[in-house]
């Protein structure tokens, strides 16, 4: 195959540079949002817009928590886990292919390299990044804050 060579950093490369921008831009994010809650910490004591009980470590801590980038912190580890888990998860594919092969007596169905043997590996490959990706948008949605407020008060209690 004349472009064999290629097909990796194409299917990888775009993939890469995905996951580089959302970690580069939740890096960005909790620095920036670190700095955000300084200030608004800061606006709102002085014109008296706070409790008085509140400090500013619950303050920013509690800011952080619902202002920072969520999304970034969220998708960056996904990506970055699908393209690290990629390999140990084809080496393992191709092991239980080879067992299944193996015993099926060696069936000319499962033999390696045929059609049976491409579709379950790109297929598994889908449905592990698949799972990949449903992880992190459970964790997404299971530590979604509230409205800053409530966020707030509850870290008072």
């Amino acid at each position: 195959m004349p472009y064999g060579d290629l097909a990796l950093p194409l299917v990888f490369g775009p993939v890469v540079l995905v996951a580089l921008a959302f970690t580069v831009r939740a890096v960005i994010g909790v620095l920036s949002v670190g700095r955000e809650a300084d200030a608004d910490f800061a606006y709102r004591k002085d014109q008296n817009m706070l409790p008085a009980r509140v400090d500013r470590a619950t303050f920013v801590k509690t800011y952080k928590r619902v202002n920072g980038p969520r999304v970034s912190l969220h998708a960056a580890p996904a990506l970055w886990g699908a393209l690290l888990a990629t390999p140990f998860i084809a080496i393992g594919l191709e092991f239980l292919l080879e067992q299944l092969w193996q015993a099926t007596d060696r069936s000319r169905v499962f033999e390696p390299g045929y059609l049976v043997w491409q579709f379950f590996i790109f297929f598994s490959l889908m449905g592990a990044w698949a799972g990949i990706g449903w992880i992190a948008a459970r964790r997404y949605h299971a530590t979604a804050p509230g409205r800053f407020e409530d966020e707030l008060r509850a870290a008072l209690k």
